[in-house]
């Protein structure tokens, strides 16, 4: 007893000459008030904010993002990987959200990545709004605010596009006491993304005004004048975007988006990234849809979308012979295979046979695309398998060029987009002269198709010959299709100008046009890790008749 009394004071000793060394600050750890200390760290974080925002919203493979694209038809996969194949599966089955399912890793990434990267911009402002505290100059500090409110706003209204609820971040958050944010509804949530954007306009546009650095944006040195085009062309998109159904789509202030889009960027943003594979380690720069360019059953074009450019031997029927789209949709949804697209749409290769249009797809496996208007290849290699309404002869082959070489300028923002979304405003509002001026921009130059002319109402049809494009399945049994109407065409360039270009990009519009397929989800549920925290119970979405799915969609699926 003696030896373990003289042992714990030995010890209660120790514990006292370690307590005071404790007192000690040890600079090799993450301090969080040191490094907002400091300027340079301060400016540091705040400079590489966007970049996170990116890769949270597009840079990972295994998010969200792959199962998006298949439940939207932007490209079609069988595979489990991401939830691809069974998110997209007809019918469509709700999202699960319990502990231990098979995405929930997926599921997370977004609602995790998305509010860090606004919160290191947060952080930012909070440490330059302390009295007396400055980078270093007047010009530093109102790039700095300014650009920190430029990422918040993007990674907050990205956070709200898919999910049903969000915590939004803000530099007037308590981070102190240890309670969660309150979860708003998308609607709010996007309200807040929209404010902090107006803030990061209101900033850069006072004197002197300023230039990011090209690590900043990489590759886009841009002045003030230009990141308030850009924050303006985030507005159109997410004012547009967060719409869940046409009834709210319809309800957009489409005056606001048509002037935001028109104050966009005059032309297309492109980053400078690689494949998220072939990234160096905590690369933030990465695009992650180089696993969908190694095709295979990764990813192919399902007729569902691009079979609407078939024009050129419309008519056909099922149990005729033909090898066209009308006699695709009449064939039974399970037994619908690979079709040869005969468009005038020079996004698609010409030519009568698949030979032929293997031929004019250029040579080789993966070669670049031999023209700059080719959009899709009729793929050389074997066709990979899948459900019938999924496979094609087709993959999208836009930006091959991009995964050939790597480390180059990725469009994320397209002119073409801003025009486009001011196409659908002035659709909506009856300004068909302008918006046939719009849509032609893109139809004329990229498809080589004729221009839209003499539309005075939305129902119709852009014309009366078979080889229109688009040609639209018809109501009520959707077994035939016939020319669109202009929003038809205005939603046609849409899709094929920002494919693969940001978030959700077909699933976001398609939701609000009425276009996903029945009880498609309509968002994502907070992952069940956030509701832990917040002592709430999980819950699913989507599935045919329930909560958060999608009606009947437009094209009869």
């Amino acid at each position: 007893m003696r030896k373990l009394s003289f042992l714990t004071v030995g010890i209660a000793i120790a514990l006292v000459a370690c307590k005071a060394d404790l007192g000690v600050p040890n600079t090799n750890n993450p301090d969080f008030g040191r490094a907002q200390a400091r300027p340079g760290d301060v400016e540091s974080f705040i400079l590489n904010s966007y970049g996170q925002m990116q890769q949270a919203a597009f840079g990972v493979n295994g998010s969200i993002m792959p199962s998006l694209l298949t439940m939207s038809f932007e490209n079609a996969s069988g595979l489990a990987n991401w939830g691809m194949g069974p998110r997209s599966a007809m019918p469509r089955a709700a999202i699960a959200n319990s502990r231990g399912n098979p995405y929930e890793v997926e599921n997370l990434v977004q609602y995790a990545r998305l509010p860090r990267a606004a919160r290191v911009a947060a952080n930012g402002v909070v440490a330059l709004r302390k009295p007396g505290f400055s980078i270093g100059s007047a010009v530093s500090d109102q790039r700095a605010m300014a650009f920190a409110y430029l990422a918040m706003g993007a990674a907050n209204g990205n956070l709200a596009l898919v999910y049903d609820s969000v915590s939004v971040v803000t530099p007037e958050d308590d981070v102190t006491q240890g309670a969660p944010a309150k979860l708003l509804g998308y609607s709010e949530g996007m309200l807040v993304a929209l404010q902090q954007l107006d803030s990061a306009i209101a900033i850069s546009a006072r004197p002197p005004g300023y230039t990011l650095p090209s690590s900043a944006i990489n590759g886009n040195p841009l002045t003030s004048a230009q990141v308030i085009q850009l924050a303006r062309g985030w507005k159109a998109r997410l004012r547009a975007g967060v719409a869940r159904a046409p009834a709210e789509r319809a309800a957009v202030d489409w005056d606001a988006v048509i002037a935001d889009a028109g104050a966009a960027l005059p032309s297309d943003l492109s980053i400078t990234m690689s494949a998220a594979a072939n990234a160096p380690t905590g690369a933030v720069w990465t695009a992650a849809t180089a696993q969908h360019e190694v095709y295979d059953t990764w990813t192919q074009q399902t007729p569902m979308i691009i079979g609407m450019a078939d024009s050129i031997r419309a008519g056909c029927t099922a149990g005729s012979g033909g090898d066209c789209y009308d006699a695709w949709l009449a064939t039974s949804l399970n037994s619908r295979y690979r079709i040869n697209i005969r468009t005038a749409d020079q996004r698609f290769p010409p030519g009568d046979t698949r030979d032929a249009q293997r031929t004019s797809s250029g040579a080789g496996n993966f070669p670049s695309p031999p023209r700059a208007n080719l959009y899709f290849r009729n793929r050389r290699p074997t066709d990979p398998t899948g459900e019938a309404w999924a496979v094609s002869f087709y993959d999208f082959y836009r930006y091959q060029d991009f995964w050939n070489t790597n480390d180059r300028p990725m469009p994320v923002m397209l002119r073409s987009e801003m025009d486009l979304l001011m196409a659908e405003g002035y659709i909506r509002k009856g300004d068909f002269a302008n918006a046939m001026t719009k849509i032609n921009i893109t139809r004329v130059a990229n498809g080589k198709l004729p221009p839209l002319t003499g539309i005075t109402s939305a129902t119709q049809p852009i014309g009366t010959s078979g080889s229109c494009v688009p040609r639209v399945p018809q109501p009520p049994d959707f077994t035939t299709a016939a020319c669109g109407n202009i929003m038809e065409a205005m939603k046609w360039e849409k899709r094929l100008e920002t494919i693969l270009t940001h978030l959700g990009a077909w699933f976001i519009d398609s939701r609000g046009w009425g276009d996903l397929p029945e009880g498609t989800p309509l968002h994502f549920p907070v992952p069940f890790q956030e509701m832990d925290a917040r002592a709430k119970p999980a819950y699913n979405l989507g599935g045919v008749g329930s909560p958060g799915s999608a009606s009947r969609g437009t094209y009869g699926y």
